[in-house]
């Protein structure tokens, strides 16, 4: 019987011939329910452990000595990855599919299942609300859901939506048709049940129909109240524009797939790594905002590494075998983890990350060869369109300190300029562009943090080269020493709709909160004038539009003689699109 003793009473053993056959039949169906209830033990525990290494762990109850500490419930885990670029009525956005791709890599090799078995890409409205259905259904029963979003998002009246491919907006009047509300994924989760939610949304960009009489429109999302166990993750602060990326994988979702292989992270955990790199990553321009409710017990995405033996544990006296160990997902090794998670990637950033983490594991040789089969030829550096020929000035330089001779795309006779952002107080920061534009910022009233100076920097610049330019130096460091590889860091620049003072570019944010708030309040006839130095001057209370502007101009002329523009009448701001407005 395997070890399983049956002692029966004395009392029986008188009558053991005459109950031999009964006694053999209750025995026999004592052992087959002993037997029974061994398995049943032994099945949950194996599917306890199991779902231990998909990451769901909760504090066992209180047990005696000699029991073994209770594991996770099994807990089932379905995601929903989108990803937008190829849009026919508004710009087109090249990294969203990429980072749709890498984050259904990713939740694949963290164990969810995904609505579609792939990234969806390039969806219509139809598309849209059937994905988010399915979606919805499948939440259902216990589950842990993730929706992921990458593509052109914006708020109108607070309220947040999602552009399908397809969206084709005139008016406000059209939003209802063409674009999803997000509360519907919202409601969904919601109706679920689940204990663990989360929104992960890398779609805080520019409004991609700019004016088009959408008045209540506000650049970036709105921050959205996060129900009884949701997280949402925003790839940047609420209001605030985030950036596409250069290369292959916006800054967001770039950080947002290495913090969740990363093994051992509970979920705040992933999303405050993910805040801290994407902040150091932008110079401080973009810093990703979590929303979350109370979450109960823990998650991780991936969970820690089995424990270190203990030293004093005797070696094996069998040699080494000749092959690499054969790993199983539910082996808790952290590097049979890691390397799981990434093994049908084709970025080949994480097969890096998984050599510098792992050089001597017994994956490196593979590691090696997909990385030599995906990673593409390095690019040919572009030739600056301000010179015939390169420049020494095209060459890394040598040290992270400022050096004016070394910034790239510059003609000679602007370098001198430099020499003055070189000398200048602390904080103070240089926007550049391959164009041959540049603009910086010296915090000349010691009244400026550096996050200020940063962002006032870049928006200077964007203006006059009309696209996003590159944050290359922060207070006497270069940030991007290497000229073929310059990130640009694109800042919201509001041109139309509806006044807004936090918005209002160039100007300091004490202004912002002060001033511009004076002037979206005052009465009517008024006009707000500014320039990309931070000088700006009003009119307000006249009795027509001509005479508050020919008021602003001239008040605004007195502090910079030539650029000053128009950028708000009354409640709306008329400077365009492209940055550009009446001027004197």
């Amino acid at each position: 019987m395997n070890g399983i003793n049956v002692i029966l009473p004395e009392s029986l053993t008188m009558k053991r011939r005459m109950m031999g056959k009964v006694m053999q039949a209750l025995l026999s169906g004592l052992v087959i329910l002993v037997a029974t209830a061994i398995g049943l033990t032994a099945g949950t525990a194996q599917a306890q452990a199991q779902d231990s290494n998909r990451g769901v762990q909760r504090v066992p109850a209180a047990a005696p000595p000699t029991a073994a500490p209770a594991a996770a419930a099994t807990e089932h885990r379905v995601a929903l990855v989108i990803g937008n670029g190829a849009y026919r009525n508004a710009p087109a956005l090249t990294n969203p599919p990429n980072d749709a791709r890498t984050i259904a890599d990713v939740l694949r090799g963290a164990g969810f299942e995904l609505v579609g078995g792939q990234a969806l890409l390039d969806l219509d409205r139809a598309a849209t609300e059937k994905a988010i259905r399915t979606f919805g259904q499948q939440l259902r029963g216990g589950s842990v859901g993730l929706f992921y979003y990458a593509g052109h998002g914006l708020q109108i009246s607070g309220v947040n939506y999602l552009v399908p491919v397809s969206a084709e907006i005139s008016s406000e009047a059209d939003v209802k048709y063409e674009l999803v509300d997000l509360n519907f994924v919202l409601d969904e989760m919601v109706n679920a049940g689940n204990r663990l939610n989360m929104i992960l949304l890398d779609a805080c960009r520019n409004n991609p129909f700019g004016g088009r009489g959408m008045r209540s429109a506000g650049g970036g999302l709105a921050q959205m109240q996060a129900p009884s166990g949701t997280m949402i993750s925003y790839a940047t602060q609420p209001g605030n524009v985030a950036a596409d990326g250069s290369g292959g994988n916006s800054p967001y979702t770039a950080a947002l797939a290495e913090s969740i292989r990363t093994p051992g992270r509970n979920v705040f955990e992933v999303f405050n790594s993910v805040g801290l790199t994407v902040k150091k990553r932008t110079g401080d321009v973009q810093q990703p905002w979590l929303s979350a409710s109370p979450i109960e017990g823990q998650f991780y995405f991936i969970p820690a590494s089995a424990p270190v033996p203990d030293a004093s544990t005797p070696a094996a006296t069998n040699p080494a075998p000749a092959q690499p160990p054969a790993y199983s997902s539910q082996s808790g090794d952290k590097e049979a983890l890691y390397w799981r998670s990434i093994k049908d990637s084709n970025n080949p950033a994480f097969y890096q990350a998984y050599l510098d983490q792992f050089p001597t594991g017994v994956f490196a040789g593979l590691a090696r060869a997909k990385m030599a089969a995906i990673t593409p030829p390095p690019p040919v550096a572009p030739a600056p369109s301000i010179r015939s020929t390169p420049s020494p000035s095209l060459s890394p330089p040598t040290s992270a300190a400022f050096d004016p001779e070394t910034v790239p795309y510059l003609p000679e006779h602007q370098r001198s300029a430099l020499r003055k952002y070189q000398a200048g107080p602390l904080p103070k920061a240089l926007a550049i562009s391959s164009q041959g534009h540049f603009a910086y910022y010296i915090n000349n009233s010691g009244e400026l943090t550096e996050g200020e100076v940063r962002r006032r920097a870049l928006e200077r610049c964007q203006f006059a080269n009309g696209a996003p330019c590159v944050l290359y130096s922060v207070n006497g460091t270069v940030l991007q020493p290497d000229p073929h590889a310059l990130t640009p860091t694109p800042v919201y620049i509001k041109g139309s709709g509806h006044f807004d003072p936090a918005a209002v570019p160039f100007v300091s944010q004490s202004a912002r909160e002060t001033k511009m708030v004076n002037f979206g309040t005052a009465r009517k006839h008024k006009v707000l004038a500014i320039h990309p130095s931070g000088a700006w001057a009003w009119s307000v209370g006249q009795d027509s539009v001509d005479a508050a502007t020919e008021t602003a101009m001239t008040n605004c002329t007195k502090f910079e003689e030539k650029g000053c523009m128009i950028y708000a009448v009354d409640d709306d701001v008329v400077m365009d699109r492209t940055g550009s407005g009446t001027r004197r």
